[in-house]
């Protein structure tokens, strides 16, 4: 896989986002190859969601939820059709790889950020997350890096942990893979509702 990562890195410092992206697909996604991914081979999963899932599908009870006349009605969407993400994926493939970091970076300096992680998620691993958070440039990046983990409480159940530094807060979610809101609704509502109204989640 080494080889691999190294091509995709290549790719990306030559600006071949795209191509850098297609190289990805291959070890992870397979949206746009009719081969195995390497992670198919390596795991046996079609799913990359969530570790205790070897296949699954996200969209198939999200579709049928927006598709019902009063949430229809509740999101002003009118009679437009829902389709999948895939062609939302299509047109964002060279931006898959590119670093908003400096934005957001930029971004803290003026609005409140969360960012939270399934513990359980494969394509967006918790750790790859903390590592992006540790190397953003931002005025209380050093407070991030010795902030105190902090237990999230839910109903009396540990829903996870939480990090704040600044206009940062940085969760991971217990027991939930990628779909956090599919995974843990009740944690995902309770998390979203108190972040919003700035309310502290421990």
């Amino acid at each position: 896989m080494s080889a691999l990562e190294e091509k995709i890195i290549g790719l990306i410092q030559e600006e071949k986002y795209d191509e850098a992206f297609v190289v990805y697909d291959t070890l992870l996604n397979g949206d746009l190859t009719k081969y195995p991914t390497l992670f198919k081979n390596a795991t046996g999963f079609d799913y990359y969601y969530d570790y205790l899932q070897s296949n699954g599908s996200v969209n198939s009870q999200f579709s049928i939820f927006v598709q019902q006349v009063d949430i229809r009605r509740a999101l002003h969407v009118g009679n437009m059709s829902y389709v999948t993400d895939d062609q939302v994926e299509e047109s964002l493939r060279a931006d898959f790889v590119k670093s908003v970091a400096p934005w957001i970076s930029e971004l803290l300096s003026y609005y409140r950020v969360l960012t939270y992680n399934g513990q359980l998620d494969i394509i967006i691993a918790y750790p790859l997350t903390v590592n992006y958070l540790r190397h953003l440039n931002f005025s209380a990046a050093d407070e991030y890096r010795s902030a105190k983990r902090y237990e999230w409480i839910v109903d009396g159940s540990i829903a996870g942990y939480v990090k704040e530094a600044g206009n940062l807060t940085e969760v991971l979610v217990r027991n939930s893979g990628h779909m956090v809101p599919v995974d843990q609704p009740e944690w995902a509502l309770d998390l979203i509702s108190k972040f919003v109204r700035n309310l502290p989640l421990h």
